[in-house]
């Protein structure tokens, strides 16, 4: 496993990421002083995003599969739905939303009913504060039917 956001798990195969990135900021609130150049003052954590990029290959023998995990991706989002996000080493990122899903299909061929044979995607994932015991019970819930 490479990440796990939520119920979707994010593999070498057949679902996968190349490439990872966060940006993080701090905020400074402005301040105007007579006669003197504005200060700053820090008031706390500003805003992060977490990217994972990929590309799927769905038509190929070893990798096939992974469009139903994008389709998973787009329920989360749809949902508005809190995921708890963790790295493959095991650093624990946390609750976050899915902000975006983009997908971007190529090569698409008479044999591939409209799919790309290569698909590069995206997801942007944003802080969210815990969910409620309510919402945390259905996380769960949802959870445990995955398997059963």
């Amino acid at each position: 496993m490479l990440w796990q956001v939520g119920p979707l798990t994010i593999s070498r195969r057949p679902y996968n990421i190349e490439e990872w990135s966060r940006e993080a900021s701090a905020s400074w609130a402005k301040k105007e002083l007579l006669g003197r150049r504005p200060e700053r003052e820090f008031t706390g954590e500003g805003e992060e995003t977490l990217t994972l990029k990929g590309t799927l290959h769905p038509f190929n023998r070893n990798a096939i599969g992974g469009l139903s995990s994008i389709e998973l991706a787009h329920s989360l989002r749809r949902s508005g739905q809190a995921v708890f996000v963790t790295r493959g080493d095991g650093t624990v990122y946390g609750f976050f939303a899915i902000e975006s899903v983009q997908e971007r299909h190529a090569e698409i061929g008479p044999h591939t009913g409209g799919v790309g044979q290569k698909i590069e995607h995206e997801l942007k994932l944003v802080p969210v504060g815990q969910p409620g015991t309510g919402q945390a019970t259905d996380m769960l819930s949802a959870l445990i039917s995955l398997f059963g």
